[in-house]
């Protein structure tokens, strides 16, 4: 029976499958050879012997991508959610988080939260966004009067698959994920006793369906997706507002970087790409390229 994994707690597994969700344990084999099953991973299960009703994970199949934190497979996008103010967004941050999604082959959103708080900072930050993102900017406040309203205007702008939520503490990360989610999943405390454990588990991701064909995984804190493990002429492939169709440099390994006849400069100039992503996007690569120096020293 094939199913995916929404959530592990102590070695344990639930598995959503046609015939409900099963708790199993992977075989092994697993970590014999090293592999640890993930959130969001699509396996298949076996009856762990003709004498029990147990089942088992006895087999992993292929990711088409995979984080380290938080420990997901299969997303298919990232949900990134900052406040226009208090605590003040790190845009650089998010700069980065969202060329690793791209560079994973991971669609983005990006919902700016508490933007009764500051309308001028939510607008500037829309503006800095609206060309490179792929599932829609969105400025809300989840403490106003039409709060429910613009959460199901997220919810719709879902796309189909994996969406991972991300964002930093106090941004309203809570109240937007309760608003999105239709059903609530098994709780952790559930899940501990289900495996005999005692309460003193480390909070783990966990995946809900929220319907047509959607999935919604919390995770906790803002550390999201892996350390950029691109090299410094890869960065600005996975800025999608510096490749439109039809554009190109006039060499063609143009870092954008300040090159005479770069197709950028134009860019900028009709709004395509904001200053203020572009001046981030300069830190970055000045960031890899002195990552590459220390490399080959």
């Amino acid at each position: 029976m094939n199913g995916k994994i929404i959530k592990g707690i102590g070695g344990l597994y639930c598995v959503a499958t046609p015939a409900g969700d099963i708790f199993a344990k992977p075989r092994g084999i697993f970590r014999k050879n090293s592999v640890k099953p993930m959130i969001g991973d699509n396996v298949v299960l076996s009856k762990d012997s003709e004498e029990t009703s147990d089942y088992v994970i006895s087999e992993i199949l292929t990711r088409k991508n995979s984080l380290v934190r938080p420990a997901v497979a299969n997303v298919d996008c990232a949900l990134f959610i900052i406040a226009a103010a208090n605590p003040k967004p790190d845009l650089l941050l998010l700069d980065k988080l969202m060329a690793v999604s791209v560079s994973k082959g991971i669609k983005t959103m990006l919902v700016i939260n508490k933007a009764d708080r500051d309308g001028e900072a939510a607008e500037d930050i829309k503006n800095q966004y609206k060309n490179c993102v792929d599932c829609g900017v969105f400025a809300v406040s989840m403490t106003g009067d039409n709060s429910a309203e613009e959460a199901e205007t997220v919810k719709n702008a879902l796309p189909e698959g994996v969406t991972v939520l991300s964002g930093q503490s106090g941004v309203g990360k809570s109240t937007l994920t309760n608003r999105l989610l239709s059903k609530q999943a098994m709780t952790t405390g559930e899940l501990t006793k289900k495996i005999e454990r005692g309460k003193h588990t480390t909070r783990h991701s966990e995946m809900f369906e929220i319907g047509n064909g959607r999935f919604l995984i919390d995770s906790p804190g803002f550390s999201l997706f892996d350390a950029m493990d691109f090299g410094s002429r890869e960065l600005a492939g996975f800025y999608p507002e510096m490749r439109p169709e039809g554009a190109s440099c006039r060499f063609q390994d143009c870092s954008h970087t300040g090159e005479p006849g770069c197709f950028v400069e134009e860019l900028l100039r009709d709004g395509t790409v904001s200053a203020g992503r572009y001046e981030r996007y300069l830190k970055i690569y000045a960031e890899l390229k002195e990552q590459e120096r220390n490399r080959y020293k």
